[in-house]
Protein backbone atom coordinates (compact mmCIF):
# COMPACT_ATOMS: atom_id res chain seq x y z
CA UNK A 1 0.00 0.00 0.00
CA UNK A 2 2.48 2.34 0.99
CA UNK A 3 4.95 1.98 -1.84
CA UNK A 4 2.25 2.25 -4.43
CA UNK A 5 0.99 5.63 -2.18
CA UNK A 6 4.82 6.94 -2.59
CA UNK A 7 5.11 6.34 -5.77
CA UNK A 8 1.83 8.08 -6.56
CA UNK A 9 3.44 11.05 -4.94
CA UNK A 10 6.28 11.14 -6.86
CA UNK A 11 4.94 11.03 -9.85
CA UNK A 12 2.85 13.68 -9.32
CA UNK A 13 5.44 15.93 -8.38
CA UNK A 14 7.93 14.91 -10.99
CA UNK A 15 4.88 16.19 -12.93
CA UNK A 16 4.21 19.46 -11.77
CA UNK A 17 7.84 20.51 -10.01
CA UNK A 18 8.01 23.44 -7.63
CA UNK A 19 10.59 25.55 -8.51
CA UNK A 20 13.52 26.96 -6.83
CA UNK A 21 12.23 30.59 -7.74
CA UNK A 22 9.64 31.97 -10.01
CA UNK A 23 11.39 34.89 -12.11
CA UNK A 24 8.03 35.82 -13.74
CA UNK A 25 7.14 36.92 -10.01
CA UNK A 26 10.14 38.75 -9.71
CA UNK A 27 12.19 39.93 -12.72
CA UNK A 28 15.64 41.36 -12.64
CA UNK A 29 14.31 45.09 -12.75
CA UNK A 30 16.90 47.82 -13.55
CA UNK A 31 19.01 48.91 -10.20
CA UNK A 32 21.67 51.14 -12.28
CA UNK A 33 22.25 54.93 -12.86
CA UNK A 34 21.26 57.01 -15.19
CA UNK A 35 17.62 57.93 -13.60
CA UNK A 36 19.23 61.53 -12.05
CA UNK A 37 20.80 62.82 -15.32
CA UNK A 38 19.03 66.26 -16.89
CA UNK A 39 17.32 66.12 -19.72
CA UNK A 40 19.46 67.24 -22.89
CA UNK A 41 18.54 70.52 -24.14
CA UNK A 42 18.72 72.30 -27.69
CA UNK A 43 16.97 69.17 -29.70
CA UNK A 44 15.22 69.33 -33.03
CA UNK A 45 13.59 65.91 -32.60
CA UNK A 46 13.23 62.83 -30.62
CA UNK A 47 14.21 60.35 -32.22
CA UNK A 48 12.37 57.03 -32.24
CA UNK A 49 14.60 53.78 -33.58
CA UNK A 50 12.24 51.16 -35.50
CA UNK A 51 13.95 48.31 -36.18
CA UNK A 52 12.74 45.60 -38.91
CA UNK A 53 12.65 44.30 -42.55
CA UNK A 54 13.46 47.07 -45.09
CA UNK A 55 12.04 45.00 -47.91
CA UNK A 56 9.09 42.58 -46.37
CA UNK A 57 5.07 44.14 -46.48
CA UNK A 58 5.25 43.17 -42.65
CA UNK A 59 8.23 46.13 -42.52
CA UNK A 60 6.10 48.57 -44.76
CA UNK A 61 3.21 48.33 -42.20
CA UNK A 62 5.10 48.79 -39.21
CA UNK A 63 6.46 51.72 -40.61
CA UNK A 64 3.53 53.42 -41.74
CA UNK A 65 1.75 52.61 -38.27
CA UNK A 66 4.61 54.08 -36.71
CA UNK A 67 4.39 57.03 -38.69
CA UNK A 68 0.69 57.75 -37.91
CA UNK A 69 1.25 57.92 -34.64
CA UNK A 70 4.15 60.02 -34.80
CA UNK A 71 2.44 62.55 -37.21
CA UNK A 72 -0.87 62.71 -35.35
CA UNK A 73 1.27 63.45 -31.86
CA UNK A 74 3.31 66.10 -33.98
CA UNK A 75 -0.09 67.82 -34.66
CA UNK A 76 -0.83 68.02 -31.05
CA UNK A 77 2.18 69.86 -30.96
CA UNK A 78 5.11 66.85 -30.29
CA UNK A 79 6.97 66.97 -27.07
CA UNK A 80 6.73 69.56 -24.65
CA UNK A 81 9.54 69.72 -22.01
CA UNK A 82 8.29 72.37 -19.60
CA UNK A 83 8.70 75.73 -21.18
CA UNK A 84 10.65 75.13 -24.06
CA UNK A 85 9.47 75.25 -27.54
CA UNK A 86 7.55 72.06 -28.84
CA UNK A 87 10.08 69.56 -30.19
CA UNK A 88 8.82 66.93 -33.46
CA UNK A 89 9.00 63.10 -33.16
CA UNK A 90 11.33 61.43 -35.78
CA UNK A 91 11.41 58.35 -36.52
CA UNK A 92 15.21 57.05 -37.65
CA UNK A 93 14.25 53.55 -39.09
CA UNK A 94 17.31 50.57 -39.74
CA UNK A 95 16.74 47.33 -41.68
CA UNK A 96 17.50 44.13 -40.01
CA UNK A 97 17.23 42.30 -43.13
CA UNK A 98 20.00 39.87 -43.73
CA UNK A 99 21.99 37.62 -41.51
CA UNK A 100 21.41 37.10 -37.80
CA UNK A 101 24.12 39.41 -37.04
CA UNK A 102 22.66 42.50 -39.33
CA UNK A 103 20.29 43.20 -36.39
CA UNK A 104 22.63 43.88 -33.73
CA UNK A 105 24.73 46.27 -35.85
CA UNK A 106 21.70 48.25 -36.80
CA UNK A 107 20.81 48.96 -33.04
CA UNK A 108 24.44 49.82 -32.34
CA UNK A 109 24.31 52.73 -34.82
CA UNK A 110 20.65 53.51 -33.73
CA UNK A 111 21.75 54.10 -30.13
CA UNK A 112 25.04 55.49 -30.60
CA UNK A 113 24.82 57.09 -33.84
CA UNK A 114 21.05 58.20 -34.07
CA UNK A 115 20.42 58.60 -30.02
CA UNK A 116 17.25 56.73 -30.15
CA UNK A 117 15.21 57.38 -27.54
CA UNK A 118 13.58 53.85 -27.65
CA UNK A 119 13.71 51.22 -30.57
CA UNK A 120 10.00 49.75 -31.97
CA UNK A 121 11.12 46.04 -33.08
CA UNK A 122 12.09 43.38 -34.40
CA UNK A 123 9.14 41.94 -35.52
CA UNK A 124 9.94 38.20 -34.52
CA UNK A 125 12.23 36.24 -32.08
CA UNK A 126 15.13 36.06 -33.54
CA UNK A 127 15.84 39.11 -33.92
CA UNK A 128 14.21 40.87 -30.98
CA UNK A 129 16.62 38.72 -29.28
CA UNK A 130 19.44 40.59 -31.30
CA UNK A 131 18.60 43.70 -29.99
CA UNK A 132 18.16 42.26 -26.44
CA UNK A 133 22.02 41.54 -26.37
CA UNK A 134 22.90 44.86 -27.29
CA UNK A 135 20.64 46.88 -24.95
CA UNK A 136 21.53 44.70 -22.05
CA UNK A 137 24.68 46.76 -21.52
CA UNK A 138 23.73 49.95 -23.90
CA UNK A 139 20.59 50.55 -21.82
CA UNK A 140 17.91 51.66 -24.30
CA UNK A 141 13.95 50.36 -24.05
CA UNK A 142 13.18 48.41 -26.41
CA UNK A 143 9.61 46.77 -27.63
CA UNK A 144 9.00 44.44 -29.82
CA UNK A 145 4.73 44.73 -31.17
CA UNK A 146 4.70 41.47 -32.75
CA UNK A 147 7.50 39.00 -31.98
CA UNK A 148 5.08 36.43 -29.64
CA UNK A 149 8.39 34.14 -28.75
CA UNK A 150 8.38 33.74 -25.10
CA UNK A 151 12.05 32.99 -24.36
CA UNK A 152 12.49 36.90 -25.27
CA UNK A 153 11.63 37.30 -21.56
CA UNK A 154 13.63 34.13 -20.37
CA UNK A 155 16.58 36.35 -20.64
CA UNK A 156 15.88 38.74 -17.78
CA UNK A 157 17.02 41.70 -19.23
CA UNK A 158 14.62 44.71 -17.68
CA UNK A 159 14.86 46.89 -20.64
CA UNK A 160 13.12 44.28 -23.20
CA UNK A 161 9.15 44.07 -23.87
CA UNK A 162 6.83 41.63 -25.49
CA UNK A 163 3.42 42.74 -26.61
CA UNK A 164 1.54 40.51 -28.40
CA UNK A 165 0.10 37.40 -26.67
CA UNK A 166 3.05 34.56 -26.42
CA UNK A 167 3.65 31.57 -28.29
CA UNK A 168 3.05 29.63 -25.25
CA UNK A 169 -0.75 31.42 -24.99
CA UNK A 170 -1.05 30.88 -28.66
CA UNK A 171 -0.12 27.20 -28.20
CA UNK A 172 -2.52 27.10 -24.98
CA UNK A 173 -5.31 28.37 -26.83
CA UNK A 174 -4.77 26.22 -30.03
CA UNK A 175 -4.53 23.23 -28.49
CA UNK A 176 -7.84 23.38 -25.84
CA UNK A 177 -9.77 24.15 -29.17
CA UNK A 178 -8.49 20.97 -30.50
CA UNK A 179 -9.37 18.91 -27.52
CA UNK A 180 -12.32 20.54 -27.33
CA UNK A 181 -13.68 19.46 -30.14
CA UNK A 182 -12.45 15.64 -30.20
CA UNK A 183 -9.46 15.79 -32.08
CA UNK A 184 -7.31 12.55 -31.80
CA UNK A 185 -4.76 12.35 -33.85
CA UNK A 186 -3.18 15.88 -34.15
CA UNK A 187 -0.21 16.26 -36.46
CA UNK A 188 2.20 19.56 -36.20
CA UNK A 189 4.04 21.13 -39.31
CA UNK A 190 6.67 23.90 -38.08
CA UNK A 191 9.05 25.46 -40.59
CA UNK A 192 12.37 25.06 -40.18
CA UNK A 193 13.37 28.53 -38.90
CA UNK A 194 14.05 29.68 -35.42
CA UNK A 195 10.43 31.33 -34.05
CA UNK A 196 8.57 28.37 -35.62
CA UNK A 197 11.02 25.76 -33.74
CA UNK A 198 10.14 27.69 -30.46
CA UNK A 199 6.64 27.78 -31.03
CA UNK A 200 7.06 23.97 -31.69
CA UNK A 201 8.53 23.24 -27.81
CA UNK A 202 5.61 25.63 -26.68
CA UNK A 203 3.20 22.72 -28.23
CA UNK A 204 5.38 20.00 -26.63
CA UNK A 205 5.05 21.61 -23.39
CA UNK A 206 1.41 22.70 -23.72
CA UNK A 207 0.61 19.07 -24.57
CA UNK A 208 2.31 17.70 -22.13
CA UNK A 209 0.07 19.65 -19.42
CA UNK A 210 -2.72 19.11 -20.75
CA UNK A 211 -1.93 15.18 -21.14
CA UNK A 212 -3.04 16.19 -24.92
CA UNK A 213 -0.34 14.07 -27.06
CA UNK A 214 0.82 15.43 -30.26
CA UNK A 215 0.64 12.30 -32.79
CA UNK A 216 3.04 13.59 -35.32
CA UNK A 217 5.82 16.50 -36.57
CA UNK A 218 7.14 17.23 -39.39
CA UNK A 219 9.63 19.84 -40.73
CA UNK A 220 8.88 22.24 -43.60
CA UNK A 221 11.51 24.38 -45.67
CA UNK A 222 10.87 27.96 -46.34
CA UNK A 223 11.90 27.51 -50.34
CA UNK A 224 10.27 24.62 -50.84
CA UNK A 225 6.74 24.05 -47.84
CA UNK A 226 5.12 21.96 -50.40
CA UNK A 227 7.84 18.91 -50.69
CA UNK A 228 6.33 17.73 -46.84
CA UNK A 229 2.86 17.20 -48.06
CA UNK A 230 3.58 13.41 -49.60
CA UNK A 231 4.81 13.09 -45.44
CA UNK A 232 1.68 14.35 -44.36
CA UNK A 233 -0.55 12.02 -46.99
CA UNK A 234 0.53 8.91 -45.40
CA UNK A 235 -0.91 10.02 -41.89
CA UNK A 236 -3.71 9.40 -40.01
CA UNK A 237 -4.79 12.80 -38.73
CA UNK A 238 -7.49 14.55 -37.69
CA UNK A 239 -6.52 18.49 -37.73
CA UNK A 240 -3.44 20.03 -38.29
CA UNK A 241 -1.32 22.68 -36.95
CA UNK A 242 1.22 24.79 -39.13
CA UNK A 243 3.47 26.96 -37.60
CA UNK A 244 5.05 29.18 -39.42
CA UNK A 245 5.66 32.75 -41.68
CA UNK A 246 2.70 33.98 -43.56
CA UNK A 247 4.01 33.77 -46.57
CA UNK A 248 5.33 29.72 -46.54
CA UNK A 249 2.32 28.90 -44.52
CA UNK A 250 0.07 29.96 -47.07
CA UNK A 251 1.55 28.06 -49.71
CA UNK A 252 1.95 25.04 -47.44
CA UNK A 253 -2.05 24.92 -46.75
CA UNK A 254 -2.90 25.53 -50.31
CA UNK A 255 -0.64 22.50 -51.35
CA UNK A 256 -2.70 20.46 -48.26
CA UNK A 257 -5.66 21.13 -49.72
CA UNK A 258 -4.81 20.57 -53.22
CA UNK A 259 -3.87 17.31 -52.23
CA UNK A 260 -7.29 16.54 -51.16
CA UNK A 261 -6.79 16.38 -47.48
CA UNK A 262 -9.49 18.42 -46.02
CA UNK A 263 -9.20 18.80 -42.29
CA UNK A 264 -9.10 21.61 -40.57
CA UNK A 265 -5.77 23.61 -39.99
CA UNK A 266 -4.80 25.58 -37.06
CA UNK A 267 -2.17 27.86 -36.68
CA UNK A 268 -0.86 30.67 -34.59
CA UNK A 269 -0.91 34.36 -35.51
CA UNK A 270 1.12 34.96 -38.09
CA UNK A 271 -1.72 33.05 -39.98
CA UNK A 272 -4.51 35.96 -38.96
CA UNK A 273 -4.05 38.17 -41.93
CA UNK A 274 -5.85 39.42 -44.94
CA UNK A 275 -3.58 37.29 -47.30
CA UNK A 276 -4.98 33.98 -45.72
CA UNK A 277 -8.58 35.69 -45.96
CA UNK A 278 -7.84 35.80 -49.71
CA UNK A 279 -6.96 32.44 -50.22
CA UNK A 280 -10.23 31.56 -48.33
CA UNK A 281 -12.27 29.67 -50.94
CA UNK A 282 -9.54 27.51 -51.33
CA UNK A 283 -8.07 27.23 -47.65
CA UNK A 284 -10.97 25.00 -46.01
CA UNK A 285 -11.49 25.16 -42.23
CA UNK A 286 -8.64 27.75 -40.80
CA UNK A 287 -8.23 28.83 -37.17
CA UNK A 288 -6.13 31.06 -36.22
CA UNK A 289 -4.76 32.45 -32.57
CA UNK A 290 -4.62 36.08 -33.15
CA UNK A 291 -3.39 38.85 -30.97
CA UNK A 292 -7.24 40.66 -30.77
CA UNK A 293 -9.95 40.39 -32.51
CA UNK A 294 -9.32 42.44 -35.31
CA UNK A 295 -13.05 42.63 -36.87
CA UNK A 296 -14.78 44.31 -33.85
CA UNK A 297 -16.90 47.87 -34.21
CA UNK A 298 -14.59 49.64 -32.19
CA UNK A 299 -14.48 53.31 -33.49
CA UNK A 300 -11.23 53.93 -33.15
CA UNK A 301 -9.74 50.37 -34.54
CA UNK A 302 -11.92 50.79 -37.56
CA UNK A 303 -10.97 54.39 -38.34
CA UNK A 304 -7.54 53.31 -37.84
CA UNK A 305 -7.86 50.53 -40.33
CA UNK A 306 -9.71 53.04 -42.75
CA UNK A 307 -6.99 55.66 -42.28
CA UNK A 308 -4.75 53.01 -42.82
CA UNK A 309 -5.59 51.32 -45.94
CA UNK A 310 -6.23 54.84 -47.70
CA UNK A 311 -2.54 55.87 -46.62
CA UNK A 312 -1.04 52.83 -47.71
CA UNK A 313 -3.28 50.81 -50.88
CA UNK A 314 -3.00 48.02 -48.50
CA UNK A 315 -5.75 46.20 -45.87
CA UNK A 316 -4.04 46.93 -41.75
CA UNK A 317 -3.23 44.02 -40.34
CA UNK A 318 -2.91 43.40 -36.71
CA UNK A 319 0.68 43.65 -36.70
CA UNK A 320 0.05 47.54 -38.06
CA UNK A 321 -2.33 48.09 -35.05
CA UNK A 322 -0.36 46.61 -32.55
CA UNK A 323 2.57 49.11 -33.87
CA UNK A 324 0.57 51.91 -34.14
CA UNK A 325 -0.31 50.93 -30.36
CA UNK A 326 2.98 50.62 -29.45
CA UNK A 327 4.54 53.88 -31.20
CA UNK A 328 1.49 55.84 -29.00
CA UNK A 329 2.52 53.68 -25.80
CA UNK A 330 6.30 55.54 -26.17
CA UNK A 331 5.22 58.28 -26.71
CA UNK A 332 3.11 58.69 -23.76
CA UNK A 333 6.03 57.24 -21.89
CA UNK A 334 8.06 59.77 -23.39
CA UNK A 335 5.98 62.31 -22.35
CA UNK A 336 5.19 61.22 -18.56
CA UNK A 337 9.58 60.70 -17.62
CA UNK A 338 11.37 63.09 -19.73
CA UNK A 339 14.11 62.55 -22.44
CA UNK A 340 15.81 59.98 -19.92
CA UNK A 341 16.02 56.54 -20.84
CA UNK A 342 16.31 54.97 -17.30
CA UNK A 343 13.19 57.02 -16.71
CA UNK A 344 11.42 56.11 -19.90
CA UNK A 345 12.10 52.26 -19.26
CA UNK A 346 10.84 52.95 -16.11
CA UNK A 347 7.26 54.26 -17.02
CA UNK A 348 6.77 51.36 -19.91
CA UNK A 349 7.42 48.44 -17.50
CA UNK A 350 4.49 50.16 -15.20
CA UNK A 351 2.26 51.22 -18.01
CA UNK A 352 -1.13 50.08 -18.28
CA UNK A 353 -2.24 51.40 -21.86
CA UNK A 354 -5.65 51.07 -23.50
CA UNK A 355 -4.71 50.70 -27.08
CA UNK A 356 -6.85 49.61 -30.22
CA UNK A 357 -5.39 45.84 -29.60
CA UNK A 358 -6.73 46.06 -26.37
CA UNK A 359 -4.96 46.66 -22.45
CA UNK A 360 -1.24 46.80 -22.68
CA UNK A 361 0.90 45.89 -19.68
CA UNK A 362 3.84 44.03 -18.44
CA UNK A 363 4.25 41.20 -16.27
CA UNK A 364 7.71 41.68 -13.91
CA UNK A 365 9.71 39.97 -17.20
CA UNK A 366 8.43 42.15 -19.44
CA UNK A 367 5.57 40.35 -21.20
CA UNK A 368 2.20 40.97 -21.89
CA UNK A 369 0.15 38.65 -20.29
CA UNK A 370 -2.51 39.22 -22.77
CA UNK A 371 -4.44 36.20 -24.12
CA UNK A 372 -4.73 35.59 -28.12
CA UNK A 373 -8.45 35.28 -29.82
CA UNK A 374 -9.31 32.43 -31.50
CA UNK A 375 -10.25 33.39 -35.44
CA UNK A 376 -12.22 31.58 -37.76
CA UNK A 377 -11.95 32.05 -41.49
CA UNK A 378 -16.07 32.13 -42.75
CA UNK A 379 -16.89 33.22 -46.23
CA UNK A 380 -14.02 34.56 -46.87
CA UNK A 381 -13.57 36.65 -43.78
CA UNK A 382 -11.96 36.70 -40.37
CA UNK A 383 -14.78 35.86 -37.08
CA UNK A 384 -13.82 35.29 -33.51
CA UNK A 385 -14.91 31.69 -33.12
CA UNK A 386 -17.02 33.02 -30.48
CA UNK A 387 -18.97 34.87 -33.14
CA UNK A 388 -19.07 32.05 -36.07
CA UNK A 389 -20.66 29.92 -32.95
CA UNK A 390 -23.25 32.69 -32.22
CA UNK A 391 -24.01 32.93 -36.00
CA UNK A 392 -24.30 29.25 -36.85
CA UNK A 393 -25.56 28.09 -33.37
CA UNK A 394 -23.11 25.11 -33.35
CA UNK A 395 -18.97 24.87 -34.24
Amino acid sequence: MWPLALATILALLADQPVPYQDFSKSGAGFYGSGRELPDPVGLRSIRIGVLGPEKDAIGIQQRAAIEMALEEANQRGGFHPGNSPEIPYEMVFRGDDGPWGVAANQVVKMIYEDQVWTIIGGLDGQHTHAAELVVAKAWVPVISPAAIDSTIEYANVPWVFRVAPSDSTQAEALLTYARDRGYRELAVLSETQRDAYSGFKRLEECSRKMRFPLASHLEYSTVDPEAVVPRLRNLTVDGVIVWGSQDSAVVLIQAIRNAGIRVPVLGPSSLATPEMALKAPKSGRVVAASPFDFTQDGVDLQGFIRRFEKRTGTPATWVAASCYDVARLVIESIESAGLNRARIRDGISGISFQGLTGRIGFNQLGGNDSRPVLMSLEAGRWVSIKAAIFNKGSN
